[in-house]
């Protein structure tokens, strides 16, 4: 299995009945940044309390705990507990070097992930960081969880100057610690392109990707295939970034973390408000260059710009993934 099936089974279930009701923007995942989003998001940090009702709003089924480092967010024990009280799967997403610290706060979860970040090995991720040390911080937080019986996936961000044989040794080295999967994430440049300049990003990008598929794909890639057809330059999708909603303490990001526009106060407000139809590639020209998969990925599940046989493709994919070793519960 590629992810836990209870994980499959309840998104489904999700999509389903939503899509029973007429929902046709249905959320697939909730992005919680209760310390805001870096250069995204400032202001005093979301209470428990508000995180919940953010999730109460939209009751997407999976629940990413990111932004800035999460596991510095004081009450970040208690929001994990109540969301998976509530049976939401979740992704901590963290740059690994507090797992240790953090690890007593909840026994481990067949629907919880520590996601962690590394975008090479130790030479290559210290310079990514600008964090003197930070890779075996990170590495030693994986061991910790993988020993504790955590689930554990790493997420690594892939620039045009990525070094893929480099990626290829760290998923080598993680594989050797039982990683249970790896996911991919393309770099948005912060910069502006010129047209030329755009052309050649997105060129140097597919490049990488169909590189990285060829030589990772024994790995338990959790990046959808469609997505990856995507990032390959082999097909287009439209950008659905309102099935990935981001909420921080300024409201919910409009129309996207990476934009910003501006914030609404409610998730409705979000979908009614934002003009949906004025952002993706070839719409907008912030957007020329983003290919990221809260647009995208989120496309390819949702089946936007379907082709015949994607489900075919989607359920192979699911089902020849190999996430590690059975688990029952939570322990």
């Amino acid at each position: 299995m590629r992810y836990p099936l209870s994980l499959v089974l309840h998104s489904a279930r999700h999509f389903l009945v939503r899509k029973l009701r007429g929902d046709h923007k249905c959320p697939v995942l909730l992005s919680l940044e209760p310390l805001g989003g870096g250069c995204s998001q400032n202001g005093n940090p979301l209470s428990v309390e508000e995180c919940l009702a953010a999730l109460e709003e939209c009751c997407a089924p999976v629940v990413a705990i990111g932004g800035r480092e999460p596991l510095e967010y004081p009450e970040i024990a208690g929001l994990t507990r109540e969301l998976l009280e509530r049976g939401k799967h979740v992704f901590l997403c963290t740059n690994g070097a507090r797992i240790r610290q953090r690890l007593h706060m909840i026994p481990p979860y067949t629907n919880f992930f520590w996601n962690v970040r590394l975008d090479g090995t130790e030479e290559a991720h210290d310079r990514r960081s600008a964090i003197r040390g930070s890779f075996v911080e990170a590495v030693g937080g994986i061991q910790a969880a993988k020993n504790a019986g955590f689930f554990v996936v790493v997420t690594s961000t892939i620039y045009p100057d990525t070094n893929v044989d480099d990626l290829a040794r760290l998923y080598e080295l993680l594989h050797s610690t039982h990683v249970d999967g790896y996911m991919l994430t393309p770099n948005y440049p912060s910069e502006k392109l010129c047209r030329d300049g755009s052309a050649r990003f997105r060129e140097k990008m597919h490049e990488q990707f169909r590189e990285i598929s060829g030589r990772l794909a024994s790995y338990n890639l959790m990046t959808s295939p469609i997505y990856l057809e995507y990032l390959r330059g082999e097909r287009e999708l439209n950008c659905s970034a309102w099935g990935n909603p981001v909420y921080g303490p300024k409201g919910w990001s409009e129309p996207c973390s990476k934009q910003n526009v501006r914030y609404a106060k409610g998730y409705k407000e979000l979908l009614d408000k934002a003009v949906w139809e004025n952002y993706g590639r070839g719409l907008n020209l912030r957007c020329e260059n983003c290919l990221g998969h809260e647009g995208y990925e989120t496309a390819a599940l949702l089946g936007v710009n379907p082709k015949a046989g994607d489900l075919w493709k989607l359920l192979a994919w699911q089902f020849s993934g190999n996430l590690g070793e059975r688990r029952n519960g939570k322990w």
